[in-house]
């Protein structure tokens, strides 16, 4: 299949009119805000006036008519809209729906404060609203989680789509725990607050301060499959437009900044490349064929020009898979770029990491190379392409997954009459391996006695190891106080193979919540104040971080750390593993390696005597899964 067999139509998937109560389209009182309003649209602010429910026909008419859109989605706020509104709605994207001409979807943005902003496309216009929040007979309120939603959407047979966006951003970040491959097929990269590829990218957000750990790279990094999207998020009415005629003010006047912020801005600073547009491969401009190029990620994004971008993995499209079983497989890539204005390069990405740099200063150009240096590593590898410009603007394909079948594995035949072991090698595997046999296994989950010690003491920093296997580990960390607290600080990890971060009970606003740094090579900074009341889901005076690392069971793996309380050293309430630390900085040990092994090459089989007192033989590496190798745990006595 190729890209010729569909049309390429561009279109803005995340819009918002008045009906979002942040929404400052024409007919908002702006001489009532505080804001900056630019000169061109000024006599139609003062003279225009509209309903909310008018502006929605305005967005339309000018994403149509003016900007010459192929499909645009108004996303109005869930927790704005009454069931008249959204019944409005749907009549108003039933109305503007031409197939052949301009594709509209019934959608709305889930606003989630607790997991994170996604926005829901419904296929039809009939289907019923599921807002993030709801309240019980008595007014409680209830947080709706992201599987409910997905429930309620599976149960009730809604075809849908559910698209998160802005993921990093501190004051809603998306909870990356929640993912559901059936209706999250595709990320939103780009929009007005910037860039959300990687954390420290060009042109990140800067009307927020940004989490690593939460950014598109992170969840792809996850193992999940996502396309990229890009959309305006404008709330001007004015979708798929480089101009933005209004800026609010960014946020109250009087405020802390977080010692670990790395940008700051009082008002409102738009993606200076413009907004955001989603590029689809579709065989006609229809919903059913719009959605279901969504669905299949035959997708990209693209900021400040129309670029047309088409992908190739050994003739594979966006968003496909490849499966294979020749482990020597080298993937042939192919790119095709035409654009309206000079390119300046572009870039094909393997999982996170630039492996082809092409300079080109034409308004075409095509790369085409076989990507000789792969070794496999992991189950599987994701490639996509970044384009970049002469005027900064840029597109992003959609990955395409290179997933290999049989990968490799050490395999183990126990002969207990004769007290032998035979392993076999299949697959592309280190033929060295380290072997250890060994009496007991100790699994230490040291957080339950961790937690028993913070209920018990009013404050302290506590460190805490849970060994979830023979390569996993969990290093939880946990700040209390009973008043408003400030801890500061750093770990810096030795030894691991590779590691994920999350934050525990963060305040989640745009600036002086609580934060952490992290530079991706073991090195994590934080900024954390308990019992800091900044909203009213700020209630927590215990907070944190879970570190999860993969580890080599060989090796030894530990960390260095040191903790500010509220300015000062407090080694007297530092705790490891429910004791007090003795030296300042101090030591956090993660992993004591195994004890005495042995190194063995294996080529096609092996033959080891099985000690008489061992009950467990530990293999590594053994296996593969998606983030690399694993190490084995085989109990000779079962």
């Amino acid at each position: 299949m190729s890209y010729s067999d569909f049309n390429l139509y561009f279109g803005d998937l995340h819009a918002h009119s008045n009906v979002s109560t942040c929404g400052v389209c024409i007919g908002r009182d702006v001489l009532s805000r505080d804001l900056y309003i630019h000169s061109s649209v000024i006599k139609e602010y003062l003279n225009k006036r509209l309903s909310d429910e008018e502006t929605i026909e305005s967005l339309y008419s000018f994403a149509k008519e003016e900007i010459g859109l192929d499909f645009v989605a108004v996303t109005d706020h869930d927790f704005t809209m009454s069931d008249d509104t959204w019944r409005y709605m749907q009549r108003k994207a039933y109305e503007w729906y031409e197939p052949g001409k301009f594709v509209t979807f019934s959608a709305y943005e889930w606003t989630s404060r607790l997991y994170g902003h996604r926005n829901v496309y419904y296929l039809s216009d009939t289907a019923p609203i599921f807002r993030c929040i709801r309240y019980d007979e008595n007014g409680v309120r209830k947080f709706v989680t992201p599987n409910e939603l997905w429930r309620f959407l599976k149960e009730n047979n809604i075809k849908a789509l559910t698209i998160p966006h802005h993921p990093s951003l501190t004051q809603f970040p998306v909870n990356w725990d929640y993912y559901n491959p059936e209706f999250d097929k595709v990320v939103e990269i780009v929009s007005i607050w910037g860039i959300f590829e990687y954390f420290g990218n060009p042109f990140q957000c800067m009307t927020s301060d940004s989490l690593p750990r939460y950014f598109a790279l992170d969840a792809l990094e996850r193992g999940y499959r996502l396309g990229f999207v890009g959309g305006s998020d404008s709330h001007d009415c004015r979708p798929g437009d480089k101009l933005r005629p209004i800026r609010k003010r960014n946020l109250y006047r009087d405020f802390n900044m977080n010692s670990l912020s790395q940008i700051f801005v009082p008002y409102f600073v738009h993606n200076p490349l413009g907004v955001g547009l989603t590029a689809i491969y579709a065989k006609n401009l229809t919903r059913e064929a719009i959605f279901d190029a969504i669905s299949k990620k035959r997708v990209y994004a693209t900021i400040g020009e129309k670029i047309k971008l088409e992908f190739y993995v050994d003739n594979r499209l966006m968003g496909e898979e490849i499966t294979v079983r020749d482990l020597d497989y080298k993937p042939m890539i192919r790119v095709n770029v035409e654009s309206p204005k000079k390119i300046d390069r572009i870039e094909v990405i393997r999982n996170g990491k630039v492996i082809c740099q092409n300079v080109c200063l034409e308004n075409t150009c095509s790369v085409s190379f076989r990507d000789e240096k792969i070794k496999p590593s992991r189950k599987y590898n994701y490639y996509y392409v970044r384009v970049i410009l002469r005027n900064g603007s840029r597109a992003w394909s959609s990955p395409i997954w290179v997933i290999y079948k049989d990968l490799g594995k050490i395999n183990v035949k126990i002969d207990e009459k004769n007290k032998r072991i035979s392993f076999f090698k299949t697959g592309v595997i280190s033929p060295r391996i380290k072997v250890a046999f060994v009496d007991k296994l100790i699994f230490m989950d040291r957080f339950l006695e961790t937690g028993y010690i913070v209920n018990r003491i009013d404050y302290g920093a506590f460190f805490s190891i849970t060994r979830t296997s023979i390569d996993e580990v969990i290093l939880r960390i946990r700040f209390k106080d009973i008043k408003k607290s400030n801890y500061r600080g750093y770990i810096k990890l030795y030894g691991f193979n590779n590691y994920m971060v999350k934050p525990f009970n963060f305040a989640i606003i745009k600036y002086g919540g609580d934060l952490f740094l992290d530079d991706y090579h073991g090195f994590i900074k934080w900024d954390v104040t308990v019992n800091s009341r900044l909203n009213d889901i700020d209630v927590y005076n215990v907070k944190g971080l879970d570190i999860y690392l993969r580890i080599n069971p060989f090796e030894k793996v530990y960390g260095i750390s040191e903790i500010l309380h509220d300015g000062r050293p407090d080694s007297m309430n530092t705790y490891v593993n429910g004791k007090k630390i003795n030296a300042y900085p101090f030591e956090v040990i993660l992993n004591e390696p195994l004890g005495k092994y042995r190194e063995v090459l294996i080529d096609n089989k092996f033959v080891e005597n099985i000690p008489p007192s061992s009950r467990y033989m530990v293999l590594y590496p053994a296996t593969y899964d998606e983030h690399g190798v694993r190490a084995e745990v085989y109990n000779l006595k079962n």
